[in-house]
């Protein structure tokens, strides 16, 4: 610092001996006057730990909202490699624990799951793995089926999938109706999975000695055939004329839609198979009717399932069980009785009775497996053999389990890995979830979710096209856009613009992380305070 002398200075009194900076201020490090520091700590969203893969959703999002999309994809697809499949078909979890939902609506990330991966249907993966010398069979071609074997090839296993049925899928393809999941987007995404060099053997019935037998060509088997046998009840009869089993039912018109027709069937049970079948019933102009013994608002399927059969006019007799059946003339006469309390296991009924007359019944009141297979060192086990019956995503997560369980006792990786390996394997456990109050809400304005566009009623109960149309990529943005992006900084400058020390070094022309001016920064703690996503901290100056 000196003294200048001035000339005309715009005052009445005399400044002229008054200290005047000539030089920076950088000079001055006022940094040493603060106890706390500002760090930048990257956080886990809420939608992220309730994934069953624990899809980093904030991520790829960010990506997306960049305009890379090749970069969301394979953000996406590193975890989950039927994202086109999961759009369509997964509950979404995710969207139930959105901190978004306390301000407004949560994010629509089911959508933006679907135009990502109808984006990539196209795309192959694009790891070329160094081959490890192993080779493994997985035994059904389901959602952990294909998933084992995409993230084994990813690691350079030889993959052999052996299937009962003679197309791949299992229930994707064969349980799924067409009007949720269309033929053509499951194929492909099949397909990407199959490119990666898995080698592929259908019309192969794999029982639990045959496995066994495997492991004489194979290092390890997977087993993940899912649950195709469905439960019936002690005092009926499956003739496949008048009574039949959920699961075949579904599979059989899935491969043939003109089988049934114009019938009154009821249809017996509350979950999705219950709701899937009554809804391809009724756009094979048959009268569906579902009879479940608890309340509608107890039924275990999907709530928005539930809704759309409603919409289809779709009958529900609720509180309700099947005491006997008579078969006649062609016809099926049931008794029913209306459920007053189920206590455990034990349906207390009442007297009253009711007799109702069918052409057909089907039972979709729960599955088992058609074979025991037993886990061993080298055999492993999968999807809803291993779960029970579970949904999509969760047969997902199951199948990439399985394959690090694999790549860990092949000696392939180099870190023990455990059943909770997502979150280990990304150092899960020592992040923080975000909650709604660490979110800054004033840099965000209330802005509902996008709308879902249906076919309307009469297109949707004359064909099996799907239901809900495609949003543009202007549309799938403008969603994105609503994301809080949970834990992760997106680089959008408030702390740099906050900052009264001008402390904060940031570009958004580059990708690296903001940084501190620790020389200047004086501790008080405004970039944390203002920081929308909550993901900077405070800690103590040493």
């Amino acid at each position: 610092m000196e003294t200048v002398e001035y000339e005309g200075v715009l005052s009445s009194y005399d400044i002229s001996k008054l200290p005047i900076s000539v030089t920076t201020t950088d000079v001055n490090l006022t940094g040493s006057w603060k106890f706390f520091r500002p760090f930048l700590k990257e956080k886990l969203s809420p939608c992220t730990m309730a994934c069953p893969s624990n899809i980093n959703i904030s991520k790829y999002i960010i990506s997306l909202v960049k305009g890379n999309l090749r970069e969301a994809l394979d953000i996406l697809r590193n975890e989950n490699p039927f994202p086109a499949v999961c759009g369509r078909v997964c509950p979404h979890f995710c969207q139930f624990d959105c901190n978004r939902s306390f301000l407004d609506e949560p994010v629509a990330i089911k959508e933006i799951e679907k135009f990502l991966g109808d984006y990539g249907l196209d795309i192959p993966f694009k790891f070329n793995a160094k081959n490890s010398g192993k080779k493994v069979a997985i035994v059904g071609s389901g959602p952990s089926g294909m998933t084992a074997a995409y993230f084994l090839r990813k690691y350079g296993v030889d993959v052999t999938i052996f299937e009962k049925e003679d197309s791949l899928g299992g229930m994707l393809r064969y349980g799924i109706p067409e009007y949720r999941l269309p033929k053509t987007i499951l194929d492909k995404e099949l397909k990407n999975i199959i490119d990666t060099g898995v080698t592929v053997q259908t019309s192969s019935d794999i029982d639990p000695a045959k496995a066994e037998a495997l492991l004489g060509d194979y290092d390890a088997v997977f087993v993940a055939t899912g649950l195709w046998n469905s439960k019936i009840p002690d005092n009926f009869t499956i003739d496949n004329k008048f009574l039949f089993k959920g699961v075949d039912f579904l599979k059989n018109i899935n491969r043939d839609h003109t089988l049934f027709s114009n019938q009154k069937i009821a249809v017996i049970g509350g979950g999705n198979v219950a709701i899937d079948i009554s809804r391809t019933l009724k756009r094979l102009k048959c009268e569906p009717t579902i009879i479940y013994r608890r309340t509608l608002s107890e039924m275990p399927a999907f709530e928005d399932e539930v809704n759309d059969a409603i919409e289809e006019k779709i009958q529900i007799i609720e509180n309700s069980v099947i005491d006997s059946y008579s078969i006649s003339e062609n016809r099926v006469t049931v008794s029913l009785s209306k459920v007053e309390k189920i206590i455990e296991k034990e349906v207390i009924k009442s007297t009253e009775k009711t007799n109702l007359e069918f052409d057909k019944i089907i039972f979709a009141i729960g599955q088992d497996s058609e074979y025991f297979f037993h886990e061993s060192d080298s055999i492993f086990i999968g999807g809803d053999l291993a779960l029970g019956p579970s949904t999509v995503t969760e047969s997902i997560a199951s199948g990439k389990r399985g394959a690090f369980k694999i790549l860990n006792y092949l000696k392939i990786t180099d870190k023990d890995i455990s059943d909770n390996f997502f979150r280990a394997a990304n150092d899960y456990q020592n992040k923080d979830i975000v909650s709604f109050d660490k979110i800054n809400t004033f840099y965000f304005e209330k802005k509902g979710k996008i709308e879902l566009e249906k076919l309307s009623l009469n297109k949707r109960l004359s064909s099996f096209q799907e239901i809900y149309k495609i949003h543009s990529l202007e549309d799938i943005v403008a969603e994105a856009k609503r994301c809080f992006n949970c834990g992760l900084c997106n680089k959008c400058g408030t702390c740099w613009f906050c900052c009264p020390d001008v402390s904060v070094e940031y570009s958004k022309e580059n990708d690296e992380n903001i940084n501190f001016d620790y020389d200047h920064c004086k501790g008080c703690s405004v970039c944390s305070s203002e920081c929308p996503r909550g993901v900077i901290e405070m800690e103590e100056d040493k």
